[in-house]
């Protein structure tokens, strides 16, 4: 566990030529395991190879077999493992990242919204005065329509 601990975790994600079989691609993402463990790498995590369509042609390929490794490793011994990567003519291409740490927030507690100030209430037998009178005033407009329109 203190050899976990010493190391920092990274990701290696690969495309591999789209020509190889399933037994073959495994194979060879087995032969990089081999060189994670060779460079004093210790593998915590891979996908199984999976056949999929590139987005756009990576030398000249449009398909490719595609395949990640999550591992620890020295930092030291990155740079030695990306070299043997580049040099290896059946990866069309490759990405090692540096996982960050998992963090854990706090959720902080919700605010509360502050109280809507409350609207001035109309009793019922004021509300039913300014109904008739907009009523009123209603009907006298649509009269004064009605003459204008008549005198036209």
């Amino acid at each position: 566990m203190e050899e976990i601990i010493q190391r920092q975790q990274y990701e290696l994600a690969f495309h591999l030529l789209p020509s190889f079989t399933e037994t073959e691609a495994e194979e060879k993402r087995r032969e990089i395991e081999e060189l994670i463990s060779k460079n004093d790498g210790l593998i915590s995590r891979y996908s199984e190879i999976k056949k999929i369509k590139l987005a756009y042609p990576i030398k000249k390929e449009r398909f490719s077999n595609f395949g990640y490794i999550e591992f620890f490793a020295p930092k030291t011994t990155i740079e030695r493992i990306n070299k043997n990567l580049r040099t290896n003519e059946n990866i069309l291409r490759h990405l090692v990242v540096k996982k960050e740490k998992e963090r854990t927030v706090k959720p902080k507690p919700a605010k509360l919204a502050a109280p809507m100030p409350e609207t001035p209430r109309v009793s019922d037998e004021a509300s039913g005065k300014e109904t008739e009178e907009k009523g009123k005033k209603t009907e006298e407009l649509d009269k004064k329509i009605e003459e204008i329109l008549q005198k036209i």
